[in-house]
């Protein structure tokens, strides 16, 4: 067998298993850390079953942070983010600032469905003219540009919760997804994202698979090849 790796062909064919081996290791290391991305996730949403804070703008929060704030609603800060679909249905996430006392607070209100053209806006319940409570969990407000450009949409919608598309970035680099508000707000609220990692965990483990038959292809070639040399 020796002697027939010292050929060029099976130099060859070794080079692309390694090759292959590499590229199956890399596939299941990639899939593995997005397991683990799924579950910090799964704890940090562990976070919003606790019992909500009131952080100050200069408080580091937590994505998934269980937070509660109070304050009225600016009408015309408002902002509906396209293309939301929900059990089935195409339609908006709306965004409005919260003024509070510890600063102007994005909040993401609910959904509402498409229902005119699809450069038009819906009608949006209005939110309550009074002061509200509104608890929900922290998410990240990104700096980065926008992956779709919003150009020739009207000027109250936007392709991303990103800072970049809203009119202010307010006094957190975070906003509120709402759960609950009192007094109740009249949108379907958006629901938490449900983390599964045991797709990722598969993933990882097929491409370990994967290698492990690249190995034992290789074997058995290299042996057959040799039986019928001798």
């Amino acid at each position: 067998m020796f002697a027939l790796l010292r050929t060029r062909r099976w130099q060859g064919f070794t080079a692309v298993v390694i090759i292959a081996i590499i590229a199956f290791g890399l596939l299941s290391r990639w899939q593995w850390a997005r397991a683990e991305e799924k579950q910090l996730q799964q704890q940090a949403q562990e976070l919003g079953q606790q019992t909500p804070i009131t952080p100050q703008a200069q408080d580091p929060v937590l994505e998934f942070t269980a937070v509660t704030l109070t304050g009225e609603y600016l009408p015309q800060s408002q902002r509906l983010v396209r293309q939301r679909p929900l059990e089935g249905r195409n339609g908006f996430w709306v965004m409005e600032q919260l003024a509070t006392d510890q600063g102007d607070v994005w909040v993401l209100r609910g959904w509402v469905p498409t229902t005119a053209g699809a450069g038009d806006s819906p009608e949006v319940p209005a939110a309550s003219s009074l002061r509200v409570t509104v608890t929900g969990v922290a998410r990240p407000l990104p700096d980065g540009e926008p992956l779709v450009d919003r150009g020739g949409l009207p000027e109250q919608q936007v392709t991303e919760i990103v800072a970049a598309q809203l009119p202010n970035r307010g006094a957190m680099d975070w906003y509120l997804q709402q759960v609950d508000s009192q007094p109740a707000d009249p949108l379907t609220v958006v629901p938490l994202p449900e983390p599964d990692d045991l797709q990722n965990i598969s993933y990882a483990v097929q491409w370990l698979l994967f290698a492990a038959v690249a190995i034992g292809g290789w074997y058995l070639f290299l042996r057959r090849e040799a039986k019928e040399s001798t």
